[in-house]
């Protein structure tokens, strides 16, 4: 028979709209999924330190410095130095491995949004199974 309160369909219309709009956002997250190029997990930075040598420049506070990929693994960080002339490439790749967490976390939320409206919709469409009145048992 359907919703019949005017506030019950306008809620509801209301759901099916957010719901709409959810899957219509995936649409536009997805895309990046699609990619066949290639990514590294971890984080580029610019590591200095000191190499313990007396006579070195970084004794007097002239730190060694090299570009290198901090990544997790097992619970314990590796870094990984970038080769000269790599920088730009690593990074761009660095920048896609984030963008794809990013769009994994994101597409998770949804994915709990649109559960919670889809759970309310149904709660709204439930009817119980009426029972034959049993006069005369």
């Amino acid at each position: 028979m359907g919703i019949q309160k005017k506030s019950d369909r306008e809620k509801f219309s209301q759901l099916r709209q957010t719901l709409l709009h959810l899957a219509s956002e995936i649409e536009g997250l997805v895309k990046p999924l699609f990619s066949d190029r290639p990514v590294i997990k971890g984080t580029v930075y610019e590591l200095k330190r000191k190499c313990g040598k007396s006579g070195c420049k970084c004794a007097r506070g002239e730190l060694h410095t090299r570009m290198v990929v901090s990544a997790s693994e097992k619970g314990k960080t590796k870094l990984q130095v970038i080769p000269h002339g790599s920088l730009g490439e690593v990074q761009a790749k660095v920048r896609r491995y984030q963008e794809l967490r990013r769009v994994r976390a994101r597409l998770g939320e949804i994915y709990r949004k649109m559960l919670k409206v889809m759970d309310e919709m149904e709660a709204m469409r439930r009817e119980e199974v009426s029972s034959p009145d049993r006069k005369g048992s």
